[in-house]
């Protein structure tokens, strides 16, 4: 009869360990499959913005939309076999490696071409841009001040590659815009930790009043090209960059975006008319 007992005692135990061993193992899949979602989904941010602050909302965003889909995926493989469970923790993976890399592409100069640009109007400068430039600073640097009476800086704050407007106020009245442009390019260049030796210059068009011209240089290993277009009314000089950082931009790009400028030649009283092809002017 002991023996009968025993055996009972052995068999509850086992049943006991074997429901444990899977409890556990269920907690692992579990914990596997909603962790790794979150995990890569919360690079998100990375790829959506250059602010710290809304990489952290974004992050938070996608990380709690991986944990939501990996427990769904959790739930409904609670009672299938582990080959069911690696299955859906692949698919799991390839699903969050595809959202990043689909956010993470990026567009290429010939699709930004065809896309609606954004009309803006800064200073004396009418232009046009795939995305609105910002007002980044209106400081003037201590070390300027002599030469600005006014300095204000705009952005599409580009993370690979950026558009800056410039505009400013002169206190000299004897400064050439050429000295102007090659002072202002040298200094962007030396931002970038590029060698002003490294970089080619293909002059478009230049007068007492405009400058523009396609740039050149090396950024590990590669070729870029970059833009800037200065413009002098008085003691008004204003100016567009098109700066690489780390990656630059098409010929075309470049062709196309200058003949979206519009300097204001009106409020100078000259003979100019602005229009949207007088960039292709320049060059010609």
């Amino acid at each position: 009869m002991r023996g009968g007992v025993d055996g009972c005692e052995s068999v509850s135990a086992n049943y006991k360990m074997t429901k444990k061993n899977k409890l556990d193992e269920h907690q692992i899949w579990a914990m596997v499959m909603m962790i790794l979602p979150v995990v890569i989904l919360m690079n998100a941010g990375n790829e959506l913005t250059d602010d710290s602050g809304m990489q952290v909302v974004y992050a938070g965003v996608f990380g709690g939309l991986g944990g939501l889909i990996g427990f769904a995926a959790s739930y409904l493989t609670k009672d299938k076999n582990r080959v069911a469970k690696i299955f859906a923790t692949v698919s799991l993976i390839t699903i969050s490696g595809l959202i990043i890399y689909l956010l993470s592409s990026k567009s290429t100069d010939t699709d930004i071409l065809k896309q609606e640009w954004i009309t803006q109007k800064i200073g004396e400068i009418e232009f046009d841009s795939p995305t609105k430039l910002e007002l980044q600073t209106s400081e003037i640097p201590e070390s300027v001040k002599w030469f600005y009476s006014e300095m204000n800086l705009y952005s599409d704050q580009g993370s690979e590659r950026i558009t800056l407007f410039l505009q400013t106020k002169i206190l000299i009245d004897t400064l050439s815009i050429e000295n102007a442009y090659s002072g202002a390019l040298e200094e962007m260049i030396k931002r970038i930790k590029v060698s002003m030796e490294d970089v080619a210059l293909e002059v478009f068009g230049v007068d007492e009043e405009e400058v523009s011209s396609m740039f050149s240089f090396n950024i590990n290993g590669l070729r870029v090209n970059g833009y800037g277009y200065m413009y002098m009314n008085a003691n008004t000089l204003e100016s567009i960059w098109l700066m690489p950082l780390k990656r630059g931009f098409s010929k075309d790009y470049i062709e196309e975006f200058e003949t979206r400028i519009i300097p204001d030649y009106e409020k100078k009283g000259t003979n100019k008319k602005g229009s949207k092809r007088d960039g292709a002017q320049r060059r010609s």
